[in-house]
This record gives structure tokens, C-alpha cells and sequence, in this order.
């Protein structure tokens, strides 16, 4: 199987990100109804709220991640992985998953769960990889116009 262009696996991860986006979209739209149906707890009951709360920050957030993973995806598709529009793209991402492990780790003082602190952990280190990977793709990028540039 191909994996790059067009019939490859990186469309079709492209085309998975926009459902997902879509998909996503209609569970944060349908969070008041879905929460008392999941959960099982009446909206009068205090955890509703706290689930509300993380819930619709976290598919916010993941509203913005996935767009910005569609947009590395589209650059990947269309032969422009190594340009300022993907580090860009990057940089976004990383201040998107830095920013909600600030809301995580707000939210550990509020809504005392481990999970909490799991989100918080892996917020931050997704967060840092993808600051070094922006400057790594920032690199690459800087080197591709300088041999651009000698031929």
C-alpha cells in the first residue's frame, strides 16, 4: 500500500481526521443529554456539572487539535511537508495541548481523579514532543530552501 499522495494512506488518515472532526462535533453538541444517559445521574446531581465542564473544554480542544492534524495531513497530501505552514501547524498543536494540560491541571484541584492527573502528564509530554518536532520540521525546512536554493 502506498502511503503518501494521492490513494495512500495519508488521504485516508485525512479523510478519518474530518470524521472524526465531524463525529466529535456532534458528541460536544449532544453533551447535556449524552452525560445523564451515559452516567446515569440526573442533571440536579454536583459530578454532572464537573463533567460537563472537563468535557466540553476537552472537545473544544480537540476540535482545534484535530484541525490542525488535518491541515499537517492536507500539507503531507499535497507535497508541502517541509514548509512554515506545517511548523506552523505544529507550534499550534503544541500550544493546544500545553494550554489544556493548564485546564487539566486546574481541574485536578476541582475534580480529585486520577484520570485527572494521567490527562494532565500526557498533555504536557504531547505538548513537548511537539515543540521539538516543530523545530525539527523548521530545520529540515530551512535546509530544503537552502538546497533549493544551490541547484
Amino acid at each position: 500500500m502506498k502511503l503518501i499522495g494521492k490513494g495512500g494512506l495519508s488521504r485516508l488518515i485525512e479523510g478519518g481526521l474530518i470524521a472524526l472532526m465531524v463525529f466529535s462535533l456532534g458528541v460536544l453538541l449532544t453533551l447535556p443529554w449524552s452525560i445523564t444517559w451515559i452516567t446515569e445521574r440526573p442533571h440536579s446531581d454536583p459530578l454532572y456539572i464537573k463533567y460537563l465542564v472537563i468535557l466540553v473544554y476537552s472537545g473544544l480542544f480537540l476540535q482545534l487539535i484535530l484541525w490542525q492534524a488535518r491541515g499537517i495531513m492536507h500539507n503531507v497530501n499535497h507535497n508541502r511537508v517541509f514548509s512554515d505552514n506545517t511548523v506552523r501547524r505544529l507550534r499550534i498543536l503544541a500550544v493546544e495541548c500545553l494550554v489544556l494540560a493548564g485546564l487539566y491541571f486546574v481541574t485536578m484541584f476541582w475534580f480529585l481523579k486520577f484520570f485527572m492527573a494521567a490527562l494532565f502528564i500526557c498533555s504536557v509530554m504531547v505538548g513537548c514532543i511537539l515543540l521539538v518536532f516543530a523545530e525539527l520540521f523548521r530545520q529540515a525546512n530551512r535546509y530544503k530552501e537552502e538546497n533549493d536554493m544551490t541547484i
